[in-house]
């Protein structure tokens, strides 16, 4: 078995690491693992919150929704009518 702290290698049956002290119970590691994990889960879950606030903000800072029909429909239109334009004015010459 190694140390889970400084990595020496010791006997299964020791519980402190006569090397660097850790204290290597398995019990006591897992319920280290077991809080860490609780606290990333809870940071995760705020940075989830936080995404849906800003996306709803930037909603609001931002008039225009970008899948309106509109929005792509005007450039086209433009376009067109350019190009009809221009041909009208081309066969007049």
């Amino acid at each position: 078995m190694f140390c889970q702290n400084c990595g020496s290698e010791i006997d299964q049956n020791y519980q402190i690491c006569p090397y660097c002290g850790q204290n290597n119970r398995s019990s006591d590691i897992r319920d280290d693992k077991d809080i860490k994990i609780q606290e990333l889960e809870q940071k995760v879950a705020e940075l989830e919150q936080a995404i849906k606030e800003g996306s709803k903000s930037m909603d609001k800072k931002w008039p225009f929704n970008l899948f309106q029909p509109w929005f792509f429909i005007f450039p086209l239109v433009f376009v067109v009518l350019f190009f009809v334009l221009f041909m009208v004015l081309i066969s007049i010459r």
